[in-house]
């Protein structure tokens, strides 16, 4: 075996777009995928656009999983396209050529003869019968064999296990709107049984080494716009001790682990089961508990019921951004709800 094709197995392996692709196999989301048609593109995969930067990346991510034995393909049409641009949007040309005007076609000298077959909708080229470039599509299936091959290495089957088994809902990837209203992508969220909203985000993170900061600066500023009570980032192996102070600091719970067969253990010790996820209730002795600028945020919220950080800042009189800070704090601290109705962020108080 060359160097390269571990070095390749390697890049997937520690590669979280194609451990959380997997996942929707190893759920049973997904079992094969089918391409559908598209007039710019010729076909697409939807399915897998959610894992690539943009949906021209998304046959070429395919194909390298199948070249690592993860999938299987096979053909399931054929495309016809432009010899002269490449475009898929051609027309089939029914009329003779004393027929079709020069204004419709929008061609300039050449008028369509009477055996063209085909005309280029971008490039407006006439393609004769027979003349048409075609290229085959293709279907793909997971590899249960491939995916068996490689379980000790996806991080994503055991975490999503775990949390089913604590009694959780999940999505994977999972998507929260922050305060800023833009959405951003979390490995996994996860939800109680009977609410729809969030009370858990999950990245992870596999590595041949330590993980640095960086990695954990990206989680911040995520859970910093969306405040999800609860953040939790798994490194296999494990972070350096620069990364662990900083994840410390931002209020991250982490775990960390060389061996996914002690990945459980180590779950349960931050990870409750979903009827045992508790939030704080904001009674009289717990306000009094609370500093004195959190306590006057969390008093306006209680003579609200459910409010917006801007009316807050009316009645403290301080900035929207100071009384925003507040509120995401007793949002972390698990005394405060906080949802987003179109474009309003309200926080109320947990009953």
């Amino acid at each position: 075996m060359s160097r390269k094709e571990p070095d390749e197995k390697m890049r997937l392996y520690t590669d979280s777009r194609v451990q959380l692709f997997i996942g929707k196999f190893l759920n049973g989301e997904l079992e094969r995928l089918y391409p559908v048609l598209d007039e710019k593109l010729g076909y697409r995969y939807p399915a897998v656009e959610t894992f690539v930067d943009n949906p021209e990346e998304a046959e070429a991510f395919l194909r390298s999983l199948e070249s690592n034995k993860l999938l299987t393909s096979e053909i399931c049409g054929v495309l016809l396209y432009c010899p002269e641009c490449g475009s898929c949007s051609v027309e089939e040309v029914l009329r003779r050529a004393n027929s079709i005007s020069k204004e419709k076609t929008g061609t300039s000298d050449a008028e369509p003869s009477a055996d063209a077959g085909w005309r280029c909708r971008d490039c407006g080229a006439l393609i004769k019968k027979g003349a048409l470039s075609a290229k085959p599509v293709f279907s793909y299936k997971f590899s249960q064999k491939g995916i068996d091959e490689i379980s000790d290495r996806l991080a994503i089957k055991p975490l999503l296990e775990f949390l089913h088994e604590r009694g959780y809902n999940t999505e994977s990837p999972g998507y929260m709107t922050g305060d800023s209203e833009v959405e951003h992508i979390f490995d996994i969220t996860a939800m109680g049984e009977d609410q729809n909203d969030v009370i858990l985000a999950l990245d992870f993170v596999v590595s041949e080494e330590s993980v640095g900061e960086d990695k954990v600066i990206s989680m911040f500023a995520k859970v910093f716009d969306t405040n999800p009570p609860r953040s939790i980032l798994v490194a296999f192996p494990g972070l350096t001790k620069k990364a662990k102070k900083l994840a410390e600091q931002y209020e991250i719970d982490v775990v960390e682990t060389h061996d996914l067969d002690v990945l459980w253990k180590k779950l349960r010790k931050v990870i409750p089961p979903v009827d045992e996820f508790s939030f704080e209730t904001l009674d009289v002795m717990t306000l009094l508990s609370l500093p004195d600028h959190l306590r006057k945020t969390a008093s306006m919220v209680c003579e609200k019921g459910k409010t917006t950080a801007d009316e807050v800042a009316k009645m403290t009189q301080k900035a929207r951004a100071v009384e925003s800070s507040y509120l995401n704090q007793l949002v972390r601290m698990g005394y405060l709800k906080k949802e987003r109705k179109g474009r309003q962020v309200l926080f109320s108080v947990i009953s």
